[in-house]
């Protein structure tokens, strides 16, 4: 997905305050900056990105001129030859801050940042919000194109859910996928590239997506 992004618009949203982004990735490229799925418009974003100079990941929503929410990691991700599994819950309506963005990778819940900076209650991220369209693989379709591999994009909206509805531990202690969790979407949630590359929503909603900036190559490789 180099050069490749894709694309929708969201309608009047299941609830504005809570939902989950839940995906696995494998990054081919290190040291440059990455978009994995952003929603915005203008000077104002929701956005989960690799930086270019840390390859920290970062969780952020970018409104009226301040951050939102802020979460910068402390851990690196500079491992190209292993799939890594992410899922952010967002919940602003509880009353403890800290729980209002949970991060999970690889099933474990983040709890070192370098920045961490949770939402004020009932706060509406521009992830669930409807004037604005989604880009994944890219920051709007322009730049910061994600190098790598995508797979299981699972989005839900209104409903709130942990990494072990996308996963569970083995017997070897590692995490593995549930390539067919038990979730409810709410109206602009979606299941894509789930199966080889198809960008159509394999859920009931048929939230379907746009392809621009070129082709997806299916691959055998996939966790």
């Amino acid at each position: 997905m180099a050069s490749t992004y894709l694309t929708r618009s969201k309608s009047s949203p299941t609830s504005d305050k809570k939902g989950t982004i839940s995906f696995w990735f494998k990054r081919s490229k290190i040291t440059a900056e990455q978009v994995i799925i952003v929603s915005g418009s203008g000077s104002i974003d929701s956005n989960i990105y690799l930086n270019g100079s840390t390859d920290k990941l970062h969780v952020y929503d970018y409104q009226s001129g301040a951050f939102s929410f802020q979460y910068i990691t402390t851990r690196v991700f500079r491992d190209t030859s292993a799939w890594t599994h992410l899922t952010v819950e967002i919940d602003t309506t509880l009353s403890t801050a800290a729980d209002r963005v949970k991060i999970y990778i690889n099933g474990v819940r983040e709890t070192a940042f370098d920045t961490s900076t949770a939402p004020s209650q009932n706060a509406t991220p521009l992830f669930f919000t409807s004037a604005n369209p989604f880009y994944i693989g890219a920051y709007r379709g322009s730049s910061s194109y994600f190098d790598g591999l995508l797979s299981h994009f699972h989005y839900t909206d209104g409903y709130a859910y942990g990494a072990s509805t996308f996963g569970s531990t083995d017997t070897n202690g590692q995490w593995k996928i549930n390539t067919s969790p038990s979730i409810t979407m709410g109206t602009n949630g979606f299941t894509i590239l789930k199966d080889g590359n198809t960008i159509t929503d394999q859920s009931a909603n048929s939230n379907n997506w746009t392809l621009g900036g070129g082709t997806l190559t299916k691959t055998e490789d996939c966790p």
